[in-house]
């Protein structure tokens, strides 16, 4: 097997809020995210020059899954595509994710009923696993800010 093959996986999450709306806080309101899915992200904050939760291609986070800070990662935005309700972003550092992997870019994709995530990634050996574990933790995040986002139900 090639390593240097780029590999891609895609998990797509059912949404029942508005798809505007979702969209927009991956956009303009990532700092939700420790509220709204604590299990998954414990903090996320701007990484310099960075000064606004508004993303912009450019713009860099830090994002905590740990309290210890042992599993979190630094990402850019790369692309973002508002009409289409599309966000890319590409990992810079990471702890433990950038000793497996090159390279890893996760596109979210936001369309009416459903939230795509799409993960482009080069491993560093055969050994290193694909990165399904991220992928599930996408999915449980866009479950969660679903959930927060939807409307309550009496």
């Amino acid at each position: 097997m090639d390593m240097a093959q780029i590999h891609r996986k895609v998990v797509e999450t059912p949404l029942h809020c508005s798809h505007s709306v979702f969209y927009e806080v991956f956009r303009t309101e990532a700092n939700l995210l420790p509220t709204v899915s604590p299990r998954n992200v414990k903090k996320i904050e701007l990484v310099c020059p960075t000064t606004s939760w508004v993303d912009k291609v450019g713009s860099r986070k830090r994002v905590h899954f740990d309290e210890g800070g042992l599993e979190s990662f630094n990402d850019e935005v790369v692309a973002i595509d508002r009409e289409a309700h599309k966000i890319t972003y590409r990992v810079l550092e990471g702890n433990l994710m950038m000793q497996l992997y090159h390279s890893f870019v996760a596109t979210l994709e936001v369309k009416p009923g459903t939230a795509k995530w799409t993960i482009e990634f080069q491993k560093k050996n055969e050994l290193c696993p694909d990165p399904d574990i991220y992928l599930q933790r996408l999915d449980s995040v866009s479950k969660d800010l679903d959930r927060y986002l939807s409307p309550k139900k009496d």
